[in-house]
């Protein structure tokens, strides 16, 4: 069995992103740019965040990234605490727990709010660290994830990141720890396919992964 499981926050836990996609409209409606579809989202979300918004062909000399921030964040984080739980992750949290597992939640989100979502959606009982950003830039992670590594006294090799975005495969080869990615949060499943992790449909087959150690 693993020994550790780091989990990514929004998307993987959080069930944001229909919210993530609602919170872009808005932001693009006060703006007077396009709208975008649930397909169009997952296809071109990416980290960092500036990125996606270039990929979607918005001019950011005109619209800065900046602004668009500013109000995508004051809109989200509004909401955010009411968006809840993935249905049956919680399941996956406590079942691991029951079983020893340590378990850390690693986010690029902003870490003050990260911990009131945390314990709003009661999740601090069953991490053993929820490490974000200390700004609120939605930068990628990867020193966080080597520092909460180095904190937690973690062996890689036996540390699995759960994550539902490329950017969350690309981080566990870069923290050389297993990875297992979930196709209900922020990016396409094609996409996660071809990162080569394995991609599991449902919190059933995730909890089976993750306690049979098959990652």
């Amino acid at each position: 069995m693993n020994r550790h499981i780091i989990w990514d926050f929004n998307g993987t836990l959080l069930c944001d992103a229909q919210l993530s996609v609602d919170t872009d409209n808005y932001v693009f409606d006060a703006l007077g740019l396009p709208r975008i579809t649930m397909d169009d989202y997952r296809r071109h979300m990416t980290m960092p965040v500036r990125n996606f918004y270039a990929a979607l062909g918005i001019d950011l000399d005109r619209y800065p990234y900046e602004t668009i921030g500013r109000l995508w964040l004051d809109r989200f984080n509004r909401l955010a605490v009411d968006a809840g739980l993935v249905p049956g992750v919680l399941d996956v949290v406590q079942a691991l727990h029951d079983a020893g597992v340590g378990q850390s939640v690693l986010s690029a989100s902003y870490e003050p709010s990260l911990l009131h979502q945390c314990g709003h959606l009661g999740l601090v009982p069953y991490m053993r660290a929820i490490n974000g950003l200390h700004d609120e830039s939605a930068e990628p992670k990867t020193e966080i994830g080597r520092r909460q590594i180095q904190a937690l006294g973690l062996d890689p090799q036996s540390t699995v990141l759960v994550g539902d975005m490329e950017a969350d495969a690309a981080l566990a080869r870069a923290l050389g720890t297993g990875c297992v990615l979930v196709p209900w949060g922020h990016n396409s499943v094609d996409r996660l396919l071809r990162t080569g992790f394995p991609v599991v449909d449902s919190c059933g087959a995730l909890l089976n992964r993750l306690t049979e150690g098959c990652v």
